[in-house]
């Protein structure tokens, strides 16, 4: 309680201004009572009774008010927190920030301002990652179970993106996207994506574990990374704003997601090249809005996934 000294003086207007009102009152009331009496006291006997009044005025005001510690404690709660230093309210991470970036992020972020989500081209790479099975899963399970489910796998896949300072654009039912490279630029955002994508396999094999020694339905993972040049920042309307990534890297994303099979990796070959990866074994697919062939790579967890703090 450091800050109380300060508080309190920051509270004395608020704290004046009703015993300044007291005060006046007695002493209305004490000329009222002398002028009642034909004015028979001498000043000095008016000037001691008001005097007298006054002083029990304000007596009875800090005993009743000030001194009572739960009127104190409302007159303290009523004052607005103030930080202890600049530098304290500068490195407080809004809340918003910490569901969307990792802890790292989320602090340079705070630090930097609305600026550092303004609206740029930058080449990043981008992750989607689906949970095979959950469809089949939700028509039978009941909605309690459903919900937990998913809350269990897409928060572990939250961690996973966090660790290796992952943006998490946005959730579409069981799946998620997430960005690298962006809003803070990274130098090896290919590299990390597929560390993430790795790491994600990794992890929700083992609750698929976990979850068949406790006789549970289990779910597996799909995958699909690109890299490319994007728009990046605060996209949207007046009446809702989402920090998000547009353009075509985003859309071979999802589509090379969709040639993945349950526990496979598939990465496009920009961020094949970009991550340092083995071009050998290649393949190329026609995916959906593309007048021309995707080359891509199917990569397992095997391959030697990077620990998961």
């Amino acid at each position: 309680m450091k800050d109380v000294v300060p508080r309190l003086l920051a509270l004395a207007p608020r704290a004046l201004t009703p015993l300044l009102g007291a005060m006046a009152a007695a002493a209305s009331l004490s000329f009222a009572a002398a002028s009642a009496g034909g004015l028979a006291q001498s000043f000095a006997e008016v000037l001691a009774l008001v005097s007298m009044l006054l002083s029990l005025t304000a007596a009875a005001y800090c005993l009743l008010v000030l001194s009572t510690p739960s009127a104190l404690r409302s007159l303290l709660r009523a004052l607005p927190p103030e930080p202890n230093d600049a530098g304290a309210a500068r490195s407080e991470v809004p809340a918003e920030f910490a569901r969307y970036f990792s802890p790292q992020v989320s602090r340079v972020l705070a630090e930097r301002g609305a600026s550092a989500l303004l609206p740029a081209k930058r080449e990043v790479t981008v992750v989607f990652a689906d949970l095979s099975g959950f469809t089949r899963y939700s028509e039978v399970a009941s909605a309690e179970d459903t919900v937990a489910t998913l809350t269990h796998y897409l928060d572990e896949l939250v961690r996973v993106a966090h660790v290796h300072d992952g943006t998490i654009d946005k959730f579409m039912g069981d799946e998620i996207m997430v960005l690298f490279g962006t809003p803070l630029p990274q130098d090896d955002h290919a590299a990390r994506a597929v560390a993430c994508a790795r790491d994600m396999q990794v992890v929700v094999g083992l609750l698929s574990e976990e979850r068949a020694r406790r006789r549970l339905p289990t779910l597996g993972l799909t995958v699909g990374v690109n890299s490319g040049e994007c728009v990046v920042g605060n996209v949207g309307g007046e009446s809702r704003v989402q920090f998000s990534a547009i353009g075509d890297a985003i859309n071979v994303a999802k589509r090379i997601q969709g040639l993945a099979a349950r526990g496979d990796i598939v990465v496009g070959e920009d961020t094949i090249l970009l991550a340092g990866m083995p071009t050998e074994g290649l393949e190329e697919h026609f995916v959906k809005g593309r007048g021309k062939s995707v080359r891509m790579r199917r990569i397992a967890s095997a391959e030697g996934p990077s620990p998961v703090a």
